[in-house]
């Protein structure tokens, strides 16, 4: 899947490319989404859902949803409207909880991205350990930070200069939508201006924890395409073999110059 986003008003293009996979597990409980509001903006996102029984799934699309759904409804770009989306995911999921037993521990990462396509400038937030990853001049430029134990733990110093991949328990979570948190969401504190050849990667950790930055980079910079882009780091996990391949989803933004104002 590809697609190209813009507007005679808009000062960039983008164009989008998306990808779930159900690895070596019984079901995919990954879910992704993205709606374009033409002027009013661009917002994609991504949840992986935890809790057995099938309710990861029923987790990670609820949140995707209520995500999406909220930005239809007041799609302001501004930090505090990026923390009232997850705020209405998280009381979606909630809500969810008490229906039965076997959803009362349901929950779900998320990770979104919205772009304001008058002014190209772009906004983002997480909760959990699905990642976003800005890539500039084909090279990492910034990326979120899971909110996990280990993660929390390099903080402390126990585990100096250490990469989260080798770590054990490097899955249990410190926030998540719908889960007992120790943490609140994170929300990119002040937009960022986009320049042509910006690159973004939303991925859940079965992708990223298979796969190294550099890899990541290299993947980057001998593709034509967001979907080959992606292609090419999916085929990059799967073929390890590993027997317990987690779900991979993974969604592409790349921004070009608007034919359109050229």
């Amino acid at each position: 899947m590809i697609t190209h986003i813009a507007g005679e008003s808009h000062r960039l293009q983008l164009t989008v490319s998306a990808v779930t996979e159900r690895g070596a597990r019984a079901t995919n409980e990954d879910y992704l989404g993205m709606i374009d509001l033409g002027r009013q903006g661009f917002c994609c996102t991504l949840a992986d859902g935890a809790g057995g029984h099938g309710n990861g799934a029923l987790a990670a699309r609820l949140t995707v949803d209520a995500v999406l759904g909220a930005y239809r409804e007041n799609p302001l770009f501004a930090p505090a409207s990026l923390a009232s989306l997850i705020s209405r995911a998280e009381h979606t999921v909630s809500e969810e909880q008490p229906m039965s037993k076997s959803r009362m521990h349901m929950s779900a990462t998320v990770v979104l991205l919205c772009i304001d396509p008058l002014t190209g400038r772009a906004l983002w937030a997480h909760w959990g350990d699905s990642r976003l990853y800005c890539f500039r001049d084909g090279k990492v430029l910034r990326m979120t930070e899971d909110h996990s134990v280990v993660q929390q733990l390099l903080h402390a110093g126990v585990y100096p200069r250490s990469d989260p991949r080798t770590l054990p328990n490097r899955s249990v979570l410190a926030g998540a939508v719908g889960a007992d948190s120790q943490v609140p969401p994170t929300v990119l504190h002040e937009s960022m201006d986009l320049l042509e050849g910006d690159a973004f990667l939303l991925c859940s950790d079965g992708l990223w924890e298979n796969l190294h930055e550099s890899e990541m980079e290299s993947a980057l910079q001998t593709s034509e395409r967001p979907d080959a882009w992606l292609h090419n780091m999916t085929t990059s996990v799967m073929t390890q073999g590993r027997p317990h391949q987690d779900n991979l989803s993974a969604l592409a933004v790349w921004v070009g110059a608007n034919p359109a104002v050229n």
